[in-house]
């Protein structure tokens, strides 16, 4: 199963959000960022972000999912034809059996 994984992030700071990924470190020492294959941070709607992503990334929008806490985005990113997740709780390994079951891999 060929999973890439990409960060999202509306914000007014933008530098700032990107440096803390950069200095954020998981137990292995890796840095947040490179937890990621793509990061899009910027100002503005979550749409935008996902606009570039498909540009990067070629990945048509109907294999994308996208978790989110705001019920505002997952409205916006919807549109695109991306699958969308609502997680007002923050992600959670149900919230991933989910989406994997939206795409038939919950048995790979």
């Amino acid at each position: 199963m060929d999973i890439q994984a990409a960060a999202a992030s509306r914000t007014d700071e933008p530098e700032m959000a990107q440096q803390c990924m950069d200095w954020l470190k998981i137990s292995d020492g890796k840095t947040l960022t490179s937890c990621f294959d793509q990061v899009e941070i910027d100002i503005g709607d979550k749409k935008r972000h996902f606009q570039r992503l498909q540009e990067k990334t070629n990945i048509p929008f109907e294999s994308m999912v996208f978790f989110d806490n705001e019920i505002r985005n997952i409205n916006s990113v919807k549109e695109l034809g991306v699958k969308c997740i609502y997680t007002p709780d923050g992600m959670t390994r149900e919230a991933w059996h989910e989406a994997l079951a939206l795409f038939n891999l919950e048995q790979e």
